[in-house]
């Protein structure tokens, strides 16, 4: 056997030793921690959640997929729009994203591996072989066992490698295109310069098709929007002219296995589909670059991490770079606006009341634009009135989203009591910069609502309130709503940080399972909240219509909710100090 066969073969055999071993001790911890009650009943509640909505609808199914015909029937459009969004994802890949090039390995891993006598391309190929399982068994999970092919009209097996070539090709992709921004990094094009170069390829491009399909390109027309199916014909139509079908064909090869409906189809697809896998594994292998050391400073974060939430430090953060300060800080005032100030710089640079105010300006220019012209004013009306339902969503989930921030308050808790605040100042300074931060996204999603409901043909006539004031009536209601929403998984932090040091880095049935209690507790408390503000709301309704006329009745119900909802948020305020002002972090943990 020559030296290459055995390195590879030794590759195989230590990979199937080392995945043997760490798969039998991390079965073995799950198992062990099960012993402890807030593990327990995450896994009892985990278990149940994936045996009701997916195993035991897939037996009662009986094999068959409710939207099999609805998906089949829409394929060609389905299979144009992702081939879209695969070419989006390349493209930020290429042009925006940063990082060096670097492989997932443990510690262990590590020093296992890295000072053994294997090459750079035999530990890719140990990388690639690991990530191989995962794929598989996403794949096999959700064809075999959920039907997921039977939406598209195709058998579970076409269904699992067909996902599997396109799982592979993207990883694949995404490991060849760090290795070559890592090359391009070293030959002297930094990421600034990367980023225009990507800028003023996409306005080129964008701008030669439009010349080139000039004659294709129109906006839709009413009876088209109002038209599903004739929708789909008219995008499908534009993503199908050339040259952007040029452009598209590459990720379409890529996904044509997934949208085939029979044998002969599937076959005939399979041969480009695997074309470009083993193009991509060729280009992966050819243009590797330095990754151990990349590889190791991202194992050492990984432990530190974990070492972090064992320690009870539910969120270790490495240092980042100075960022500029939201607005300037007065050296007396109140103490919670200096709370909002630290936490608008440690969310981000993009939390500047200047960016809100150019988001805010531009959205509502391009409303403007879109209303002031017959032909785009339908379009307005499709696109807005969709966002702005999605409000109800964010309404929902957001506060949950920015729990992982809130977690930050109780590692800092220490700190934070030892400051002469009340602890109700620490609660209501913690939670104002997300709440604001939420606020700001929900008036702008009422802000495209009532532009796009304005838009629509006879929608104004139809709502049982004027616009305007409902939209301003919405958004005095959103602050002391999301703030109170916010009170919630704060409070789950407070009572409860043992539960939320696990969920925050593990994995499992169990850690779902307690993500779910958290969730159903936290949609049962907040119904629970909001029956004192919409019985007020509705007797404001009542009164200002009684007295006045609808356009005030909006305006008082508004109020009186608001009202409501800002008592509620005091007296949840004033728990959570009080709880504040007992907690002992070291305590808690155990």
């Amino acid at each position: 056997m020559n030296a290459p066969a055995a390195r590879r073969g030794a590759v195989v055999s230590v990979f199937v030793w080392l995945q043997a071993i760490s798969a039998y001790n991390r079965v073995r911890a799950r198992l062990r921690r099960l012993r402890q009650p807030k593990y327990l009943l995450g896994a009892l509640a985990g278990g149940a959640y994936v045996y009701f909505f997916f195993f035991r609808q897939v037996a009662s199914r009986g094999g068959a997929h409710p939207g099999a015909s609805v998906l089949s029937f829409q394929t060609p459009f389905v299979a144009s729009l992702a081939a879209l969004v695969l070419a989006v994802l390349a493209f930020v890949q290429w042009g925006f994203l940063d990082g060096r090039a670097k492989l997932a390995f443990s510690e262990a891993e590590i020093a296992f591996l890295f000072p053994a006598p294997l090459t750079r391309t035999s530990l890719i190929h140990f990388a690639l072989l690991r990530s191989q399982l995962a794929i598989l068994f996403s794949s096999i999970l959700m064809s075999v066992l959920l039907h997921r092919g039977r939406a598209l009209g195709i058998g579970s097996l076409h269904y699992a490698l067909g996902l599997w070539l396109l799982l592979s090709t993207l990883s694949l992709h995404r490991l060849g295109a760090a290795f070559t921004r890592e090359r391009w990094l070293r030959m002297g094009l930094r990421s600034r310069r990367r980023r225009w170069l990507a800028a003023l390829v996409l306005v080129l491009t964008m701008a030669a098709c439009a010349w080139w399909m000039r004659g294709v390109l129109h906006w839709p027309s009413a009876d088209d929007l109002a038209d599903g199916a004739a929708m789909r014909a008219w995008a499908t139509g534009i993503l199908g002219a050339a040259p952007l079908s040029w452009l598209l064909m590459p990720f379409g090869w890529v996904l044509a296995p997934l949208f085939t409906t029979d044998d002969a189809a599937f076959v005939r697809a399979l041969g480009p589909a695997l074309a470009l896998l083993v193009a991509h594994y060729l280009w992966v292998v050819r243009a590797q670059v330095s990754f151990e050391d990349a590889a190791i400073a991202h194992a050492r974060r990984l432990a530190e991490r974990l070492a972090a939430a064992r320690a009870g430090r539910i969120d270790q953060r490495t240092p980042t770079r100075p960022r500029r300060e939201p607005f300037r800080l007065a050296a007396r005032g109140w103490a919670v606006i200096a709370f909002m100030w630290k936490n608008l710089i440690a969310m981000g640079p993009f939390y500047h009341p200047r960016s809100g105010v150019i988001v805010f300006a531009g959205v509502f220019a391009l409303c403007r634009w879109m209303d002031a012209d017959p032909l785009r004013r339908p379009i307005l009306a499709a696109v807005g009135i969709p966002i702005a339902l999605s409000g109800a969503w964010i309404a929902l989930m957001g506060p949950m989203i920015y729990q992982s921030r809130l977690r930050r308050t109780i590692e800092q808790m220490d700190i934070l009591k030892a400051m002469p605040l009340r602890g109700w100042q620490i609660a209501l300074g913690e939670l104002l910069a997300p709440a604001a931060v939420l606020s700001a996204v929900a008036w702008l999603i009422v802000l495209i609502g009532e532009q796009a409901i304005m838009a629509a043909p006879g929608a104004a006539a139809h709502l049982p309130l004027p616009i305007v004031p409902a939209a301003i009536g919405v958004g005095l209601i959103v602050p002391p709503l999301l703030a109170l929403m916010l009170c919630l998984p704060f409070a789950g932090l407070l009572w409860f940080p043992a539960w939320t040091a696990s969920g925050a880095s593990g994995r499992g049935f169990e850690v779902m399972g307690q993500r779910l209690l958290v969730l159903a507790a936290y949609v049962v408390t907040l119904l629970v909240a909001a029956i004192p503000a919409a019985l007020l709301g509705g007797l404001g309704y009542l009164l200002g219509h009684w007295l006045a006329a609808p356009t005030l009745a909006a305006l008082a119900a508004a109020l009186l909710a608001g009202a409501a909802l800002v008592f509620e948020l005091a007296c949840a305020v004033d728990l959570l100090g009080r709880r504040i002002d007992r907690f002992d972090l070291s305590q808690e943990l155990r």
